[in-house]
């Protein structure tokens, strides 16, 4: 069990995952219910890709252990990973070399710090897009309320709806945040694009509660139904979504010492972008 606190090593922002909180996430990759979850995860998008060439974009890659079993499985295809740990991609890198010899198609990383705006879209074909440790300060929300208000205003909406005083400011940020993170991988993917997403998730999407149901929708950009006085922008289409019971929810319980998510798994939903 992790020692950090993840609470106060996280407040400072995403530098955390350049030291301790990196280092984490590693140990994390390399434990079986991880190996088994990547190995399910990258067969998931080896049955997506039924062309025998394009672009796919790891968002968030970390060490890129799902990227290394698919670029023996798609030879034909560009894999672009991108994470903003110096760290992770340190460790990624290591295995391309030999890979990069092995093929035609280019094995690439690039690393930026996520959400990231300021690159050109790369209309890929695919996106994956795997258990979210995406970190935000204030100081990085601010920018992006300004540019997605309506996406804000809706965050608020649902926050206030749920909760109360501080947890519902917290549930903003939350929303809200995992909102403009979808709108981000919208932005790489061409149209008619697919995104395979992975969340740490407890229980299939019909056995989640209604908030549970609308906040997913909402945070994954596949809502359409009005809220109140305000009407979502739809840009991912669901398509299918499965539930696998995993120890990779331990990863939560270890981040929060919320002990609901002492048990759960993973939700792998494939999107497509509109």
């Amino acid at each position: 069990m992790s020692q950090i606190d993840f609470t106060k090593t996280l407040s400072a922002g995403f530098g955390a995952y350049n030291r301790t909180v990196g280092q984490w996430w590693v140990d994390q990759t390399r434990n079986k219910a991880h190996v088994a979850a990547y190995t399910n995860i990258a067969s998931h998008v080896v049955r997506c890709a039924k062309k025998d060439r394009g672009l796919i974009i790891d968002y968030g890659c970390g060490t890129g252990l799902i990227m290394k079993r698919l670029v023996d499985a798609l030879p034909g295809w560009t894999f672009l990973g991108i994470d903003g740990s110096k760290v992770m991609l340190r460790d990624a890198e290591i295995w391309a070399r030999a890979k990069r010899k092995q093929r035609p198609a280019a094995i690439e990383f690039r690393c930026a710090t996520l959400p990231d705006f300021s690159a050109p879209a790369e209309k890929a074909d695919m996106i994956v897009f795997t258990f979210p440790n995406i970190v935000s300060v204030a100081s990085g929300r601010c920018p992006f309320q300004k540019l997605f208000p309506n996406d804000r205003d809706l965050a608020r909406l649902l926050a206030k709806k749920q909760e109360k005083g501080k947890k519902a400011e917290e549930l903003f940020d939350q929303l809200f945040m995992s909102r403009v993170v979808s709108r981000n991988l919208r932005l790489l993917l061409r149209k008619g694009g697919l995104c395979v997403r992975v969340d740490y998730c407890q229980g299939d999407r019909h056995e989640l509660g209604g908030f549970d149901q609308l906040s997913t929708l909402f945070e994954e950009g596949s809502l359409n139904t009005k809220q109140a006085h305000l009407r979502p922008h739809k840009f991912f289409k669901l398509l299918s979504s499965q539930y696998y019971e995993s120890a990779v929810i331990l990863d939560v319980y270890e981040q929060t010492k919320d002990k609901d998510f002492l048990e759960g798994g993973y939700l792998v939903s494939l999107l497509q972008a509109v």
